[in-house]
């Protein structure tokens, strides 16, 4: 069974892979561009065709697909998980993605994992490309905005968590975390200025 999808890449998750060569002109060639789309997503997923915008590449893909054998394992690890077993339930969400790659609920479970064991790197693009094949959801956001938080990028952080609040303005983790990081934001402001004015009045 196939299964076609389109997929939404944006130019800001990927600002330091080879997908960002397109985005900053040094790839122009539809050859070139479909190639190395076809890198990132792996020999599992097939590109048809790509289109090329300012902020977001429009990539149709293909894949195999057992969906309902690949739900099945999403769900038997999650019932792992709640066991406390979660290096079997990292094998069953693998899985399920092995059985089908566009599969975002077990590309979702396998990042959150994989963040939980400080993989960031791996919890990273396994949100983001969930998020590309299904969209920007809360879940998604928040991870990747705790990502970016253990990398020192606080402005990504940020403006993952202001996504998130636009996708759902009820998101009260969001808005609470939100206000702690531009509140940590204005007190080193502060003390930055403080600084600057000691220096200042000691010259």
């Amino acid at each position: 069974m196939r299964r076609r999808q389109t997929l939404v890449i944006r130019r800001e998750d990927h600002k330091h892979d080879a997908i960002g060569a397109i985005f900053l002109g040094a790839v122009t060639n539809a050859g070139a561009v479909r190639a190395y789309v076809e890198r990132y997503l792996g020999p599992s997923i097939t590109v048809r065709s790509v289109e090329v915008a300012d902020t977001v590449l429009r990539a149709i893909v293909e894949s195999s697909a057992f969906e309902s054998e690949s739900q099945n394992l999403v769900r038997l690890g999650r019932s792992l998980l709640a066991k406390g077993r979660p290096r079997a339930a990292e094998d069953m969400f693998e899985e399920g993605v092995r059985l089908d790659p566009l599969n975002g609920d077990a590309l979702k479970a396998a990042a959150a994992l994989r963040l939980s064991y400080g993989d960031l790197a791996g919890a990273r693009e396994r949100w983001v490309l969930a998020a590309e094949i299904g969209g920007y959801d809360g879940e998604i956001l928040r991870g990747l905005a705790t990502v970016a938080l253990q990398e020192d990028r606080r402005p990504s952080a940020m403006r993952y968590l202001e996504e998130a609040l636009l996708v759902n303005p009820d998101d009260a983790d969001s808005r609470d975390a939100l206000s702690e990081l531009r509140r940590q934001s204005e007190l080193a402001f502060s003390a930055s200025i403080e600084k600057g004015s000691e220096r200042t009045g000691k010259a």
